[in-house]
């Protein structure tokens, strides 16, 4: 049996699992003890021993920790138990795809033109119109994430959406992937869709939670695909000062602050959840690339594998325990 990717959907579950299965036999030993207490006080002691003398506080005892085992089992099912991997290749216009867009002042860097910001937000509305098809969603984030647009077929208000979308956004600073692959999560149906996440970045993932938020999205099935916005040299941060003029971002010494993009946390973050990083490049020819690999079915690394459900184990081993507690009897053995 293959049993690679061994993990649990709900693991805080498991918690309640066990002490689910400690309670239950703390209450069956204790329920036992006050039957014993009340034959007790109901007999005399020789004649108690008589009524007891085929009884077996080890049978008993046995068939609580039975008992008690199932239902931790039984609640252990319900956090998704997976292992073994499955392959599955869905070709077709039913894909929903989110984009996660960095709206943090490093998308104002000018090395693409006219800005970073600019630039990524060109390159979706183009994929958008090519693509055609399937709903698209919007997401954007710094140092938090939000919902822009919802998951539509409505391409004009996703592109009215896209076009108000900037660096005042979002007030909270800093750049968080892994916020942003969370809120781009929720943003999905439950549907048989094939899920898609494009995340436009920079990539330099300040809270780095990216890539372990990735890798679960792997495991309930979504691709997640990166696209780096800007250069490996980068260039300096400029935005607009409080009396509307242009001026640099600079650190505490004075020096200017540089923007590079980087390239590894991209591709770590999408070899994570199985999906690609490219580069956006000056024309957008990145995103078209990836568009034409969507549309082909050929975008995802391993094709959809994901974790096979297993809750069937469980079960029956819960089931199995179950009967043994039925035909186990509480009489001694006599020989």
């Amino acid at each position: 049996m293959d049993t690679a990717d061994f993990h649990f959907e709900q693991p805080w579950l498991l918690s309640v699992a066990v002490v689910g299965g400690l309670l239950l036999f703390i209450a069956l030993c204790w329920a036992e003890r006050r039957r014993r207490r009340g034959l007790a006080g109901f007999a005399a002691a020789r004649l108690l021993e008589r009524l007891t003398a085929g009884y077996s506080s080890a049978r008993r005892r046995t068939k609580d920790v039975a008992l008690s085992l199932a239902f931790a089992l039984l609640i252990a099912s319900f956090a998704g138990p997976r292992w073994g991997v499955e392959e599955s290749s869905q070709k077709g216009a039913t894909e929903d795809v989110v984009f996660a867009l960095d709206v943090s002042k490093s998308m104002l860097v000018a090395d693409m033109s006219p800005t970073r910001l600019s630039r990524a937000k060109g390159a979706i509305a183009n994929f958008v119109r090519r693509k055609g098809t399937g709903n698209v969603g919007l997401v954007a984030f710094s140092g938090q994430a939000f919902l822009q647009c919802p998951l539509t077929r409505d391409y004009d208000a996703f592109y009215r959406t896209l076009e108000e979308t900037d660096t005042g956004s979002i007030q909270v600073p800093g750049t968080d992937i892994g916020r942003a692959i969370e809120e781009s999560e929720l943003a999905f149906y439950s549907n048989r869709n094939r899920k898609l996440l494009i995340i436009l970045t920079d990539g330099e993932d300040l809270e780095a939670g990216g890539i372990e938020m990735a890798k679960k999205l792997k495991r309930k099935g979504l691709v997640v695909h990166t696209v780096g916005v800007g250069t490996p040299t980068g260039g300096p941060i400029r935005v607009i000062s409080t009396v509307g003029s242009l001026e640099t971002l600079k650190d505490k010494d004075g020096e200017e602050v540089l923007s590079r993009l980087d390239e590894k946390t991209l591709s770590e973050i999408a070899e994570a959840a199985a999906g690609r990083f490219i580069r956006l490049g000056q024309a957008g020819e990145g995103m078209e690339a990836l568009r034409l690999a969507i549309q082909a079915g050929t975008d995802e690394r391993g094709a959809g594998r994901r974790g096979i459900p297993r809750e069937e184990w469980l079960i029956g081993a819960a089931l199995l325990l179950l009967v043994f507690e039925s035909l186990t009897s509480t009489r001694r053995k006599t020989s």
